[in-house]
């Protein structure tokens, strides 16, 4: 009886450029929780309705579709790249790329020797560390960001590849081992949909070395106690086998990159 509601969200227009796995667990939960489909499918509604605020919108989109193909045509320059990024909140808070720059040294430099990156809900990210010539695989559920990234890799050669995946959802983590993972303000997202699932992604992430980040003010600039909650939250589910090599504030992110314990001095 509740398959029909399954596949009306499915096929919803709004969703469209959503990852079926997570509209499918999505209503799964909705489903378990409440007794009346009707109930059910309303609420898995409004809970897609969050997840896919954060989406692109359609003339981002575009403008970002755009400026791809003029950056891949008229020199791959540094200025092109930046309108790129500029159409994703994500990565249009650590612009100018001279910042971005400077915030990679910083975290490569923690990190230590660097040859691929794992980018767990990686919106525009890989388009940044592909154009600088860094191995990387995205993961996002954004199948809008996930086309954007692999159009761009076909552009230009870069060696970075996107997958339209879900980290709620088993085995949506590649098994191949990488020298870093980026868990970029995605962990408190994660736990918000369900608790402890922020550490069994930390734990789930097959790198030698994570990067992890916090919002430490609200979107508005006020200072409430975010940065000593993440902090507290962080320093208190370091994974098993992890330690903490690094720990800096960066514009509105608080950055905490962690290291196999065995790669310590």
């Amino acid at each position: 009886m509740n398959e029909p509601m399954l596949e009306k969200l499915l096929n919803a227009k709004k969703y469209q450029d959503v990852c079926p796995d997570t509209v499918r667990r999505v209503w799964a939960e909705c489903r378990e929780k409440y007794k009346r489909p009707k109930e059910a499918e309303r609420a898995a509604r409004e809970a897609l309705h969050g997840i896919t605020g954060a989406f692109l919108t359609p003339g981002e989109a575009k403008r970002c579709a755009d400026a791809l193909c003029e950056w891949a045509a008229q020199g791959r320059d540094d200025a092109g790249l930046e309108r790129i990024l500029a159409q994703h909140a994500s990565t249009r808070e650590r612009l100018p790329l001279s910042r971005m720059d400077a915030l990679y040294e910083k975290i490569f430099a923690i990190a230590g020797r660097l040859e691929s990156v794992l980018d767990l809900a990686c919106g525009l990210n890989p388009l940044y560390l592909g154009a600088r010539g860094i191995r990387t695989v995205g993961l996002d559920i954004s199948g809008q960001s996930v086309n954007l990234v692999n159009n761009f890799a076909a552009s230009c050669g870069a060696p970075v590849r996107a997958v339209c995946a879900d980290l709620l959802c088993e085995g949506a983590i590649p098994e191949e081992r990488f020298d870093l993972a980026l868990l970029f303000k995605a962990l408190p997202l994660l736990e918000r949909q369900r608790a402890g699932s922020a550490a069994a992604v930390m734990s789930r992430a097959n790198a030698r070395a994570l990067a992890v980040s916090f919002p430490p003010r609200t979107l508005g600039g006020r200072d409430v106690g975010m940065e000593r909650h993440y902090a507290e939250w962080m320093e208190a589910r370091v994974p098993e086998g992890f330690a903490i090599a690094g720990r800096f504030a960066d514009g509105n992110e608080l950055f905490y990159i962690l290291k196999e314990e065995h790669t310590l001095p």
